[in-house]
């Protein structure tokens, strides 16, 4: 699906440059020929085909045009570049925590632990938001198995809490 848009987007762009270009040849060549037989139609012919030739590489002549703009200021606002990874902030689900925005605030858990994988309050509170919100404890479970692999310490309050919800939920 992705490259089939992407052949999509160099299809469009092609088309759109072969249909520009050969304005612009047209417009050229009517003005020029329009102006050695001094025939004041071609030349206006020629002056009208520029439109739709400008019209059709616009995008790319924008985008040429502005680029040392845009570095410009990417420079004043990035001064060491981009940056890599998001900011840590650890305030946002906790914010959508207070709110009852679960789904949220798990989403941005997740976040922070791809980005920030040694984060042990983004593990706990994600075990926390999987055990008493969503009563997963498979999915908890999970997250504390990656966290031991990372040789993290969590608070052992979640750690009991992981094994007494495995407890209550396994078969017997």
């Amino acid at each position: 699906m992705i490259r089939r848009k992407m052949l999509s987007d160099y299809t469009g762009t092609l088309i759109r440059w072969l249909f520009g270009i050969g304005f612009l040849g047209l417009s050229f060549w009517c003005t020029t020929t329009g102006y050695e037989q001094e025939d004041h139609l071609k030349v206006l012919l020629g002056v009208v085909l520029l439109i739709p030739g400008f019209g059709c590489l616009w995008k790319t002549i924008f985008h040429i045009a502005t680029r040392p703009f845009m570095m410009m200021i990417d420079s004043i606002f990035f001064p060491g570049g981009k940056l890599s990874k998001p900011v840590l902030n650890l305030k946002l689900p906790a914010h959508y925590i207070n709110e009852s925005r679960y789904d949220e605030a798990l989403l941005e858990y997740r976040r922070i632990l791809k980005y920030y994988p040694d984060e042990v309050e983004a593990y706990e509170k994600a075990i926390w938001l999987h055990l008493d919100v969503f009563a997963n404890p498979s999915e908890a479970e999970r997250l504390l198995r990656r966290a031991r692999r990372r040789r993290l310490t969590l608070d052992e309050r979640i750690i009991r809490l992981v094994e007494n919800a495995l407890r209550d939920h396994s078969p017997r």
